[in-house]
């Protein structure tokens, strides 16, 4: 930095420096002069499309990576030197050269006359600017290598075969106009496919999702965010479908920090990357921000700086380490939930955003032990009273379903050494003890399936009552609260067999699990009412004739079949 006439120098350590660097020289234009010498290196080109078209674009490399630049001088993609895994010769193709990246061997393809100056000049930006070599593979692969394992460790079958598929439009700055994909789930990928070659576009592992991003403005849009930073937008009409399904598929592939969010990651806000937990000095740090907020930031940009840092999951470093000068975990948890509680304003007034951010640091806060624990330990989190609406859950009732699943059943359940199946059955005692907060939880399922609403919530209501009365949550209900809730559901009546028509899994799934729950452990009137109903709904031979008459492209039907 120049300072007058002299010029300070500062150096750094961390463990992320090809982050920190590459993160760096991308905005450096924005803050610095730019060396004089160095200059980005061009060099034509042509990209082997996923189509198997030969694409020329140009290649340009830059101080942090290598840009892919079309004809026209606008940046299709850029290929950071830190993603960058390998880079190896094509055999059967002279001056073509393959780029690994993506951090699963994701492979591309390019052909240039100066293909030994490329790599050359890739190495040493690589090198000189971010301290990262990129190794060069010694052996050549072959044109049907690449097309074999163009899609890296995710090649194989069980990746790549759908189990459920949407039509969606996608909006990327490569074309003039959104791109007709078809998105797809497959057991641990999100893929999209051409929608008239059936060809896989693009797929990424399920683990790397961090967020869904749905717009409030656009009945459509929604964004998947991933934990490199990377942002992809989107529209479906079967817009909720679809981001039921995402999050059934994501959870279910072991990535529980995902959440549904109205607004993209504030990165300025975070301390380090996406795809690291933040150190236990900062989740402190934050959860003492918001018991005393400083003068300087809001209460709600506390809220919202809590959230970036800490995973939808819940705090990393929840519970008190041994030693003199060690926090009092607990204390500062029911502390920070406690201040949240207080100056949470008028529920009724507050812009939806602020609201969701409330609601989002009150699910990461429960999915610790103490957070959990302090449900039936804090007034002022229960209220004075169900029956009269008390403070937070009833409101919770009719906006975060999944912050009354939390409290419901423990989210951080694989920490099994804090486990407490007492302090659960507790917490449902006092959940379910009240009647018509039930029947307040059940109203949105009835409206939203009647008109073809949220799938959203009808999802997170279904895994409310899924965690009351299908096993093996069950088993902490009490028997009185476990008749009360199937009775409730089972008035539902033809509520519940709508729901198995439902064109997302997730949802025909929890279905199906609350419907055997009460066929099971219902009264004989109940499964008797559920018998005249399934007459009423024809559902005997609707499903037969799913089962045996299926003929679609469309893999949603082939699953239900």
């Amino acid at each position: 930095m120049k300072k007058g006439r002299k010029t300070q120098q500062m150096t750094f350590s961390t463990e992320f420096r090809p982050e920190v660097l590459t993160r760096t020289l991308m905005f450096s234009p924005l803050f610095c002069e730019q060396p004089r010498n160095e200059t980005d290196k061009r060099f034509d080109a042509a990209k082997f499309h996923w189509d198997e078209a030969k694409v020329k674009v140009l290649l340009v490399v830059r101080r942090y990576c290598v840009s892919q630049v079309d004809i026209t001088g606008h940046t299709l993609t850029d290929y950071k030197y830190k993603d960058i895994e390998y880079m190896a010769k094509v055999a059967d193709h002279p001056g073509a050269f393959v780029v690994a990246a993506g951090g699963f061997g994701r492979l591309h393809m390019f052909l240039t006359e100066q293909r030994d100056d490329v790599m050359k000049a890739i190495i040493l930006a690589s090198r000189s600017n971010i301290g990262y070599d990129i190794a060069v593979h010694r052996d050549l692969i072959t044109q049907h290598d690449f097309l074999e394992r163009r899609l890296g460790k995710y090649s194989d079958d069980d990746s790549i075969t759908s189990l459920t598929e949407f039509k969606v439009q996608k909006h990327t700055p490569r074309y003039l106009e959104p791109a007709p994909r078809i998105l797809a789930l497959s057991e641990n990928c999100i893929i999209e496919r051409d929608p008239s070659t059936y060809i896989v576009v693009t797929i990424r592992p399920l683990s790397e999702v961090f967020a869904l991003i749905r717009y409030t403005n656009d009945p459509q849009r929604f964004s998947i965010e991933y934990v490199n930073g990377i942002v992809r937008k989107y529209s479906a009409t079967e817009r909720d479908a679809l981001l039921c399904s995402i999050l059934d598929g994501v959870r279910a592939s072991g990535n529980r920090d995902v959440c549904v969010k109205m607004t993209r990651t504030n990165r300025g806000q975070r301390l380090g990357p996406l795809h690291l937990p933040v150190e236990e000095e900062v989740e402190s740090q934050y959860l003492k921000y918001l018991v005393n907020t400083p003068p300087s930031v809001q209460f709600h940009e506390a809220v919202e700086k809590f959230n970036s840092n800490v995973a939808y999951s819940g705090l990393n470093h929840a519970v008190s380490s041994e030693g003199i000068f060690s926090e009092n975990k607990e204390k500062l948890i029911n502390g920070s939930l406690t201040a949240l509680l207080m100056k949470e304003g008028d529920q009724s007034s507050l812009p939806n955003d602020r609201l969701e951010e409330q609601f989002h640091a009150l699910r990461r806060l429960v999915a610790s032990k103490a957070g959990y624990e302090a449900f039936t330990s804090l007034t002022n989190f229960q209220g004075d009273s169900w029956e009269e609406g008390g403070s937070s859950p009833p409101q919770e009732g009719r906006r975060d379903q999944p912050c009354l699943c939390g409290l419901l059943v423990r989210p951080h359940a694989a920490h099994a050494r804090h486990y407490d199946l007492r302090q659960e059955q507790m917490n449902k005692s006092s959940l379910l003890s009240s009647k018509p907060f039930l029947e307040m939880v059940l109203e949105p399922l009835k409206t939203h399936v009647r008109v073809g609403g949220v799938g959203l919530v009808v999802s997170s209501i279904l895994d409310f009552f899924t965690f009351a009365v299908c096993p093996p949550y069950s088993e902490t209900t009490e028997a009185e609260k476990f008749d009360m809730v199937l009775e409730l559901i089972s008035g539902l009546g033809r509520t519940v067999f709508k729901l198995f028509q439902h064109p997302s899994l997730a949802i025909v799934k929890a279905a199906g699990l609350i419907m055997k729950a009460i066929i099971e452990e219902g009264t004989p009137e109940m499964a008797k009412k559920m018998q005249d109903l399934a007459l009423a709904e024809g559902a005997l031979p609707r499903h037969l004739h799913t089962s045996l008459f299926t003929a679609s492209s469309d893999n949603r039907l082939l699953t239900h079949r």
